[in-house]
C-alpha cells in the first residue's frame, strides 16, 4: 500500500538500510559454545520478547529521575570510586604473572556471582576490585597506567551512564576496560562504534589486554559472511556497528518465526544444554552494551529504522518510475510546484494538480488514479531539485550510492524506499534497481532499550542530554579533562557569498601553512570540499591540498596519518570528525599546533564541535575559527526569511556587531534544525511502539 511521504518527513525518514540476507548454519553449531546452564544460553530468546511498554507515569517518573543527574551530579562520587581503584591497583604491580592469572580468575568468578542483572546499577566492590585489575593489566599490556579521568569513564559506562570524554582522553582504552569487567559477568557484552573501520580497528587494539584478562574478543563488520558472525558472536566482547547488531537482532527474529517455533526452541534447548541448531540464528542475546560516539548511533542514527527487505522485482513500477521523471521535467517551480528547503518538501499547487490530472489522460491506467500520480511526481521533483549529487548521493560503477550527511561516508548498504530509489535512478539515467518488500523494521531508540545495561560515551552530550535521559533513561556524566585545555579560538568571520567564504579560508590559511602549522578545514559535502580545493589549486598552486571525502574512504588513514605534518593542508567531510586521531608532527606542536577551520557549518552544534576536537588533544596547543557565509545551506534552509534579510542588509555593519549576530542567527538556525529532528526521531519512535502494541 503506497502513501504520500508525511510533510516533515526529509530525506532520511525514506532511507532504507538492505543488510545482506544471514542465510547460513545455526548459531549454537558453529563456533564454541560453553556448555554453560540453559537459562544463560537462552538470553537470545529474552532478548526478542516483546517490549514492555511503561505506563506515562512511569515514562515521566524514568525520565525525571534520569534528568535528576542534573542537580544530583554522580562525579563526586565516581571520583572517589576511581581514585579507590587506583589503591587498589598498586600492590598487583608486585604479583608474579602466575598469580596475577589466578587473581584475575578469581575476580571473574565472584563478577559472575554479582553480574548487574538486578536492579541496583551502581558499581558493586567486586567490580571495583576487577577494574583495578584491569588497570594493572592495562600497565602490563601497555606499559602505562590508566588515568584517574579514564577510570571515572569506566566506572560510568559500568553502572550503565553516558560518559562525557573529551577528544583524545583515551575512549578507545575506556570501552576496553569497562568491557573486560562486563565480560567477566558471564552475559552478552558488544561495543558499538560508528563504523565498521573503528569496530575492527578498537577490537584488534584490544586483544593483548582482552587476553590477558582471559576473555575472547571479536568484531562483526557487514563484510562478516553469516557463518563468521555466528561463531563472532559466541566471543565474550563482540565489536560492532548499530547497523549490524540491530539487523542481526532482526534476522534472529525473523528465523526464529512466532511463538510455536520459539517455544519448541527452548524446549531443545533446555534438554540439549543450551545448545541447539536454530537455521540462521547467529546471537547469543543481548545484556551489557557500550555505545562509543554514543550521540552519532543513539541520536542520529535514529532519524531512520532499520529495515530487512527483500528484493521484488517489479516491471509496472520500473516503467512508472521513467514517466513520472518526464512528468515532473514539464512542471514549472513556483507555478506548478514550490520547495519548501528547510522541510525538504515539494508542496503541490492547485494548478499543478490540474495540469497533472490533465498529462495523465494520455497516459496508462496506472496514472488515472490523482493521489498515485501525485505521490510518484513529487518524488521525481524531489530527486530533481532536492537530491544534490555530489552531497546526498554519489555515482559509483552506475549504481546510485547514498552518503550519510552527519558522518561523511557511504552508506552503502542503504537505499530509498517507498519507489524512491528508483525514481531516482530514473532521473540519472541509470539502470533501476528492483524494488524491495520489508520483511521487519526496528528503530534503534526501540532496540537500544532492550538491553538491560546500556552505557555510552561521548566528546558531545551536553546539548542532546535531555534527550538521552527521555528516551534511554540515560544520565550523563561530564569526565574532565587530563591536562589543560589550550585552545585558542579566533574571531569569528562572516562573508556574503560563498565564493566570498572560499577567499578567505584561503587567506587565513597561506601564512599558517608558511609558519610550518598543519591546517584541517571541515567542509559539509563532497561537493564543498572539491570546489575549495579547486579554490586553493587558483589562489595557492604550489600548496598541496589532501581532500578527504566518501569517494577518498580508502585512502583515510593515509591522509589522516600526514595531516599533522609542517605545511600540511586538509579538507574533510565529517569523515574527520570522529574516530580519526590527528598525530601532530614535533614541529607543528612548536609552532602552534593543528589550526582547525571550520568552513560550513553543520546543522547541530555538537557536529561543528567534533571538528574543533580534533585540535587542542591532551594539552595540545592548537587553534580554530569559524569561516562561515549568508548562503551556508543552514542559514539558507533554517533562518527565517525576515532574520535572513535583517541579517544581510546589517552585514555592513561594525565587526563586532556583524560576529555578534552571525552567532546569534547561527544559533537560532541550529535550534530549529534539532528541533525539526527530534519530531522526526519522536515520529519514528511512536510508529515503533504502535507495530509492537501491534504484534509486528
Amino acid at each position: 500500500m503506497s502513501a504520500s511521504p508525511p510533510r516533515l518527513a526529509p530525506l532520511q525518514q525514506m532511507l532504507q538500510r538492505v543488510p545482506t540476507s544471514a542465510d547460513g548454519p545455526s548459531a549454537w553449531a558453529d563456533g564454541e559454545v560453553g556448555a554453560g546452564s540453559p537459562s544463560m544460553q537462552l538470553r537470545l530468546l529474552d532478548s526478542h520478547k516483546r517490549e514492555w511498554q511503561p505506563p506515562a507515569l512511569d515514562r515521566w517518573g524514568q525520565w525525571l529521575s534520569a534528568l535528576s543527574g542534573r542537580w544530583v551530579r554522580p562525579l563526586p562520587r565516581l571520583r572517589r570510586l576511581a581514585a579507590r581503584v587506583q589503591r587498589q591497583a598498586a600492590p598487583l604491580r608486585n604479583l608474579s604473572d602466575s598469580d596475577f592469572n589466578q587473581a584475575v580468575t578469581d575476580a571473574a568468578a565472584q563478577c559472575k556471582l554479582h553480574n548487574g542483572s538486578g536492579s541496583d546499577s551502581r558499581a558493586a566492590p567486586s567490580d571495583l576490585q576487577a577494574l583495578a585489575l584491569v588497570a594493572e593489566a592495562v600497565r602490563r599490556v601497555h606499559g602505562f597506567e590508566p588515568h584517574l579521568e579514564q577510570l571515572i569513564g569506566a566506572l560510568a559506562l559500568l553502572e550503565g551512564r553516558l560518559a562525557e570524554m573529551a577528544t583524545g582522553e583515551g575512549k578507545t582504552l575506556t570501552a576496553a576496560m569497562s568491557a573486560a569487567v562486563a565480560a567477566w559477568r558471564g552475559l552478552p557484552c558488544h561495543v558499538v562504534t560508528a563504523n565498521d573501520y573503528l569496530a575492527a580497528r578498537d577490537a584488534q587494539i584490544g586483544s593483548p589486554l582482552f587476553a590477558l584478562c582471559q576473555v575472547s574478543t571479536a568484531s562483526v563488520t557487514g563484510q562478516v559472511p553469516p557463518p563468521a558472525r555466528s561463531a563472532a558472536y559466541q566471543h565474550d566482547i563482540v565489536y560492532t556497528t548499530a547497523r549490524d547488531l540491530l539487523a542481526d537482532h532482526l534476522r534472529d527474529a525473523l528465523a526464529l518465526g512466532q511463538g510455536a517455533y520459539r517455544t519448541r526452541f527452548s524446549l531443545m534447548a533446555a534438554r540439549q544444554g543450551g545448545q541447539v541448531t536454530g537455521q540462521g540464528v547467529v546471537m547469543r542475546g543481548i545484556h551489557q552494551v557500550i555505545v562509543d560516539e554514543a550521540d552519532s548511533v543513539l541520536i542520529d542514527e535514529a532519524v531512520t529504522p532499520l529495515i530487512i527487505s527483500a528484493q521484488k522485482p517489479d516491471a509496472l513500477l520500473e516503467q512508472a518510475a521513467q514517466e513520472a521523471v518526464t512528468l515532473a521535467r514539464a512542471l514549472k517551480q513556483g507555478e506548478d510546484f514550490r520547495i519548501e528547503q528547510a522541510l525538504r518538501h515539494i508542496e503541490w499547487t492547485a494548478a499543478g494538480r490540474q495540469l497533472l490530472k490533465q498529462l495523465a489522460r494520455d497516459m496508462p491506467p496506472f496514472w488515472r488514479r490523482a493521489d498515485r500520480a501525485e505521490e510518484l511526481v513529487q518524488m521525481a521533483l524531489y530527486a530533481t531539485y532536492l537530491m544534490v549529487r555530489d552531497q546526498h548521493y554519489v555515482v559509483e560503477d552506475d549504481k546510485v550510492v547514498l552518503v550519510d550527511e552527519l558522518t561523511g561516508r557511504l552508506a552503502e548498504q542503504r537505499t530509498l524506499s517507498l519507489g524512491m530509489q528508483q525514481v531516482l535512478e530514473a532521473s540519472l539515467g541509470l539502470p533501476i534497481s528492483p524494488p524491495s518488500e520489508v520483511s521487519a523494521r526496528s528503530s534503534f531508540q526501540r532496540f537500544f532499550r532492550r538491553f538491560t545495561r546500556l552505557g555510552g560515551m561521548t566528546g558531545t552530550a551536553r546539548e542532546a542530554r535531555a534527550e538521552f535521559a527521555q528516551v534511554y533513561g540515560l544520565t550523563t556524566v561530564a569526565v574532565p579533562t587530563h591536562r589543560p585545555v589550550r585552545r585558542r579560538a579566533l574571531p569569528l568571520q562572516v562573508l556574503r557569498h560563498e565564493s566570498d567564504k572560499f577567499d578567505a579560508i584561503a587567506r587565513a590559511c597561506e601564512p599558517l601553512l608558511q609558519e610550518g602549522r598543519a591546517v584541517l578545514i571541515g567542509m559539509r559535502s563532497v561537493r564543498s570540499s572539491l570546489a575549495l580545493a579547486d579554490r586553493f589549486a587558483q589562489r595557492l598552486p604550489g600548496v598541496a591540498v589532501a581532500v578527504l571525502h566518501a569517494l577518498e574512504h580508502e585512502r583515510e588513514s593515509a591522509i589522516v596519518a600526514d595531516a599533522g605534518r609542517p605545511g600540511s593542508l586538509t579538507i574533510a567531510t565529517n569523515m574527520a570528525g570522529r574516530g580519526t586521531d590527528i598525530a601532530l608532527d614535533p614541529a607543528v606542536h612548536a609552532r602552534g599546533g593543528l589550526h582547525v577551520i571550520v568552513g560550513e557549518v553543520n546543522d547541530y552544534a555538537r557536529i561543528d564541535r567534533q571538528l574543533v576536537g580534533r585540535c587542542a588533544r591532551q594539552g595540545d596547543p592548537g587553534s580554530v575559527q569559524f569561516i562561515v557565509a549568508l548562503d551556508d545551506e543552514l542559514l539558507r534552509r533554517f533562518l527565517p526569511r525576515p532574520l535572513a534579510l535583517l541579517w544581510a542588509g546589517a552585514h555592513r555593519s561594525l565587526p563586532p556587531l556583524r560576529r555578534l549576530m552571525a552567532r546569534t542567527m547561527i544559533r537560532l538556525a541550529q535550534d530549529r534544525a534539532s528541533k525539526l529532528s527530534l519530531r522526526q526521531r519522536q515520529l519514528i519512535l511512536d510508529q515503533d511502539n504502535d507495530m509492537e502494541r501491534e504484534g509486528f
